[in-house]
């Protein structure tokens, strides 16, 4: 399985979904009122050393400074900062209230 830094565009939409099925709902609502600098701090302190999966789709590991998400359909992993992480779920749950 190739394993990639995310370059904040390649296959955002499957990141997404796979960090919006691994974070609470209730951990998702606190990002309107921070910065994504802040919630991706956050973020680390609540879900490093986690993991999920759903159906063979998508799996999600944290660890202190990274998130990979495996995206099974198309064997590739991409890891990227919490802060990355943050800041996608920052931009879709802002442009959806909006």
């Amino acid at each position: 399985m190739e394993i990639k830094k995310w370059d904040g565009v390649a296959d955002a939409d499957d990141i997404l979904k796979a960090l919006l099925y691994f974070v609470r709902d209730e951990d998702l609502k606190r990002c309107i009122g921070t910065s994504y600098g802040d919630y991706g701090k956050y973020l680390c302190k609540h879900y490093r050393y986690r993991g999920a999966g759903n159906g063979g789709i998508y799996t999600i590991q944290g660890d202190t400074k990274y998130v990979d998400v495996t995206i099974h359909k198309k064997k590739i992993r991409y890891s990227l900062t919490w802060n990355k992480a943050a800041k996608l779920i920052h931009k879709h749950l802002h442009e959806r209230n909006e």
